[in-house]
């Protein structure tokens, strides 16, 4: 058996490093930890810049500080490593938790059911990918899954030291990511609950962990001026459940996830009539589990309905991966009963998870422009549904939903190549402060150390992130966008062909774009909105089509500078591939950037920080 482990555990690290990328947003961070190790503090600009916190992971950050430190490690070398260490401590956990799973009569699992589950977690692709990728997602899983298996202990079990334990997880979960707060508040209330008779003692003495994130949160106010990363305010603009929606049903779909519903609906109704007669008390004496179903569900929830998922795919759900396959394995033991039966059931949603994989396979060659219908590239049998998971991927991708891991690599090499080696690009001399205006940030941040960089997308900009860009449905400067994708209708015959669109979108942009750049999003359109014929567009699919487009903007892209607010930096800097060009002003800017701070905070503050 040990050798068993030894083996997937070897399975796992080496599909890590398969699916091994950085991301483009991993290089945020390490622009917070350069300038904390140059002793500015955790700041995306130094002074005279306010600090913002740009950054979800301070935890993250405070270990690739300290690598760098003590080994001279730099972040984008060793946060992988770092971050498949942590994988292989989530795998730890896993395997303590599936050899601990109890069948209905309280008796342990078969080693065979708890080793076919571990093993159909290791094979699941998202539980590999998000070993990597720079951010802190590793680290939170980790923590994450340690939290929630030990809600399910049982009353004998929860004294002190589980106390602890359940604690020290709640509060690495908070230190690494704002969702851990969930996790903190939780066992606060789960511990109050279990307790029965309290022993404030006992109770204070395992709740002590979380004294750690009370500080954390405390520091935040004090050094940021607020109680939550910038990023949230950037990030969350209203409630968004068309694009959360699809984002979950994909991820059930690539993972074979849909078959844990009915299984647990099937065991809820079985366990409900078998505690039939006391089934109050039972609920009663399971209080801290149920906190963590409760968790589990708010949390999801709250990305599905309110955030619209991510623009990572499934990076938010990833945690649920190793839980929902161990929670299976105890449900069909306890409806099954006889082991065959049950790595039968094991077997089955293992068969249907390996979507994930036929999709990375058939998407091999995709671009960094992200689009790649593969329902053609699979055989007959498979294709309607993969028509519907094309179409659910493309309705996302137009909104930056679900961005590729793949894409996010390739990304990531493009933006590399854009900027020269890291450096310091102010001229000898110079006693005032580079500005760059941009909207992708991450290379460039770490790249260019000594340049102040505006976010125009608002995730290291207090002011941006609190912008609310255009509404597309009612700007006035959109109004013409809408009638013209009618008027490109030249033969007026009611529809609109592929050449038709081609022309329009090739208007709107100006005639900038290459055919090879937007006929991918041609093959968009069509497959998301050609229902009567598939190489033509009648009205109502192209009414469609247009409330698609500009319904809404995209994931952590809606924000946008008011006017005259990034032009009062006076950027001064225009990077390439070989050089980054700096132009000294003529009044320097560093004396009057606190005023230009304060003047656009206060706008805010009364209510004027409207582009519309």
């Amino acid at each position: 058996m040990k050798l068993s482990v030894l083996v997937l555990l070897v399975a796992t690290i080496a599909g890590a490093c398969g699916l091994w990328f950085l991301c483009d947003d991993a290089y945020i961070t390490f622009r917070y930890v350069s300038n904390a190790r140059d002793g500015h503090g955790l700041v995306w600009n130094p002074p005279p810049f306010l600090p913002v916190e740009g950054y979800t992971g301070f935890s993250w950050a405070i270990l690739l500080w300290a690598v760098w430190s003590w080994f001279g490690i730099e972040p984008p070398d060793s946060a992988n490593v770092m971050s498949i260490a942590f994988g292989v401590c989530q795998f730890a956990v896993i395997v303590f938790a599936a050899f601990r799973l109890r069948g209905r009569d309280g008796e342990r699992l078969p080693d065979s059911v708890a080793l076919a589950a571990v093993a159909c977690i290791v094979a699941q692709r998202t539980f590999l990918q998000w070993m990597t990728s720079g951010l802190e997602t590793a680290l939170f899983n980790f923590a994450f899954v340690s939290w929630a298996p030990l809600g399910f202990r049982v009353r004998e079990s929860r004294g002190t030291k589980w106390l602890a334990l359940w604690s020290a997880a709640a509060a690495t979960a908070a230190l690494t990511r704002p969702d851990g707060l969930l996790l903190v508040a939780a066992t606060v209330g789960g511990a109050l609950v279990a307790s029965g008779r309290p022993n404030w003692r006992s109770i204070a003495a395992g709740l002590a962990p979380l004294v750690t994130v009370a500080a954390h949160v405390a520091w935040r106010r004090s050094f940021y001026g607020e109680w939550l990363p910038n990023t949230y305010y950037a990030k969350i603009v209203a409630p968004w459940p068309e694009a959360g929606i699809p984002y979950f049903e994909c991820f059930l779909f690539e993972h074979g996830l849909w078959l844990w519903f009915p299984v647990a609906a099937v065991w809820a109704v079985a366990w409900s009539w078998r505690h039939r007669s006391g089934i109050v008390r039972e609920l009663w004496a399971r209080a801290p589990a149920l906190v963590v179903l409760g968790v589990i569900s708010f949390h999801t929830g709250y990305y599905i309905l309110k955030v619209g998922g991510d623009h990572f795919e499934y990076r938010v759900l990833s945690q649920l991966v190793p839980l929902a396959w161990l929670s299976f394995a105890v449900m069909c033991a306890q409806l099954l009963r006889r082991v065959g039966a049950v790595l039968a059931a094991l077997g089955t949603m293992l068969v249907f998870s390996s979507l994930g994989w036929i999709h990375l396979a058939a998407s091999g060659d995709m671009t960094m422009n992200g689009i790649n219908p593969i329902a053609d590239k699979l055989p007959a049998v498979l294709r309607p549904l993969w028509r519907w998971h094309d179409a659910q991927q493309m309705l996302l991708h137009i909104h930056f939903v679900c961005l590729r891991c793949n894409q996010h690599r390739i990304a990531r090499d493009v933006f590399v190549g854009r900027y020269p080696p890291r450096g310091k690009f102010a001229p000898e001399g110079y006693d005032d402060v580079p500005v760059l205006i941009e909207g992708v940030v991450g290379v460039a941040g770490w790249v260019m150390r000594d340049v102040a960089i505006i976010d125009n997308l608002g995730l290291n900009d207090w002011v941006v992130a609190r912008t609310r860009g255009l509404d597309w449905h009612t700007a006035p400067e959109y109004a013409s966008v809408f009638a013209s994708v009618r008027g490109s209708d030249l033969d007026h015959d009611g529809t609109l062909t592929r050449e038709e669109v081609r022309g329009w979108v090739g208007a709107l942009f100006g005639g900038k774009l290459k055919p090879a750049e937007f006929d991918p999003f041609l093959d968009m359109v069509f497959l998301l909105f050609a229902h009567e014929r598939p190489d033509a567009l009648n009205r109502a699919e192209t009414d469609a089509f247009v409330q698609g487009l500009f319904s809404r903007g995209a994931m952590a892209h809606e924000r946008i500078p008011p006017p005259g607010y990034t032009e009062a930096f006076e950027p001064n800097v225009a990077p390439s591939p070989t050089a980054v060009v700096v132009t000294p002003r003529a009044v320097p800017l560093k004396p009057r950037i606190p005023a230009i701070e304060a003047e656009w905070r206060a706008k805010r503050d009364r209510g004027e920080l409207k582009v519309r």
